[in-house]
């Protein structure tokens, strides 16, 4: 297991243990490690310490039955001992299971999967869901922020098929894909076909027939994944962190964030015409009225409900860039959504709205200029 899985492994951990999987599910998740991977099982003997609750300490009881090194069984007591310390009830014996000679089939946990967001709000979702001795269900769908769930399918596999499927699916996409609990994954879907519903759009035909699948996965959510992650109090004491949110478009993952050119394109051609003007404007002048422009852009094209957009659109991308071990970058994204819950400052701007509102100013003039340049010239050389 490499680093980054090993992290990825831990945060769910941590957000299972906590939440209301199944303990069954969860120690299942792991049980095969406990005599594979030293290493990685005294990380989860660690981990488990750390959240003071009576599941945890079942759970670290649980890793003793199966713990074979003494080292590691050595950790699971010493974790049992912190938790015991600090008043959690640590049940005394292994945990007793009775043999049985007929076992039945246990399906493997769901599994769900995300890419990151398009400038447009656009993202894709897979949800998978084993079921014991028949094969596993697919689920895969578009969902955009503002339109809500733009389609959706579902598919039959078996696990080799779905090997096949999701290599394929991966290569495929010019966006990245992480792993995403799956109970967020129905929640997203069920909260798209709602808002295509409160749009008085119709939603997918394929939905009605995945919902009782989707469903039985999903949890509500009442903020997004990336806060059972990151602790909102520790970023926000971090303030320095929005004034670089400008930053964030030279990221990858962010590169072709902007906003659309129906909106835009009037402010592209204001400062195309104070670039043109006849009026005499030295360099000072047309760099306040570019100043301006770009202010007035930002204060119409940023009111409180399109903010609270791109909040959540930056909360979404700190929990991928987190996933893909960016932390710096998903501080950073999360820093710059608490600060959008401010009002706009004309003279203290958000630097992360600000850079994007030029870029976007000058991406229609740059496909201007290359026009220009492709067509004919009408001067005639002698």
């Amino acid at each position: 297991m490499t680093m980054e899985d090993l992290q990825g492994f831990i945060a769910r951990l941590k957000s299972d243990t906590e939440g209301e999987r199944p303990e069954e599910e969860i120690f299942a998740s792991f049980q095969n490690l406990l005599q594979k991977d030293a290493e990685v099982a005294e990380k989860i003997a660690e981990t488990l310490a750390t959240l003071s609750s009576e599941k945890s300490a079942r759970l670290l009881r649980r890793m003793l039955d199966f713990a074979g090194e003494k080292k590691v069984r050595k950790t699971i007591k010493r974790s049992l001992y912190r938790l015991e310390s600090r008043g959690i009830i640590v049940s005394e014996g292994p945990v007793k299971r009775e043999a049985s000679i007929l076992r039945p089939l246990r399906a493997e946990p769901p599994k769900g999967f995300a890419t990151s967001i398009d400038y447009t709000g656009h993202r894709l979702l897979v949800l998978v869901v084993p079921h014991a001795g028949r094969g596993w269900s697919v689920i895969h769908g578009l969902i955009s922020d503002q339109e809500g769930l733009k389609n959706i399918l579902g598919e039959e596999m078996s696990r080799k098929e779905f090997r096949g499927f999701f290599e394929r699916f991966r290569q495929e996409l010019s966006l990245p894909l992480v792993e995403m609990e799956p109970s967020y994954i129905g929640y997203l879907f069920t909260q798209s076909y709602q808002a295509t519903v409160d749009r008085e759009r119709t939603p997918p035909q394929g939905y009605l027939s995945l919902k009782s699948e989707i469903e039985s996965i999903k949890k509500e959510y009442e903020r997004p994944l990336i806060y059972a992650h990151l602790r909102l109090d520790e970023v926000s004491e971090e303030t320095w962190r929005a004034n670089r949110g400008g930053d964030l478009l030279k990221n990858d993952l962010l590169a072709d964030w902007r906003i659309e050119e129906s909106l835009i394109r009037p402010y592209s051609d204001a400062v195309r015409e104070t670039e043109a003007s006849k009026l005499f404007l030295n360099q000072t002048q047309k760099e306040a009225r570019f100043q301006e422009i770009y202010l007035k852009a930002l204060s119409e094209l940023f009111p409180d409900p399109r903010r609270s957009l791109y909040k959540r659109r930056l909360e979404e991308m700190a929990y991928v860039l987190l996933k893909l071990g960016k932390e710096e970058d998903a501080r950073t994204a999360l820093s710059t959504a608490t600060d959008l819950e401010k009002p706009l400052q004309p003279l203290q701007p958000n630097p992360f709205l600000f850079q994007l509102v030029v870029k976007s100013i000058f991406i229609p003039l740059a496909k201007d200029y290359e026009q220009q340049k492709k067509e004919p010239s009408l001067i005639v050389k002698p």
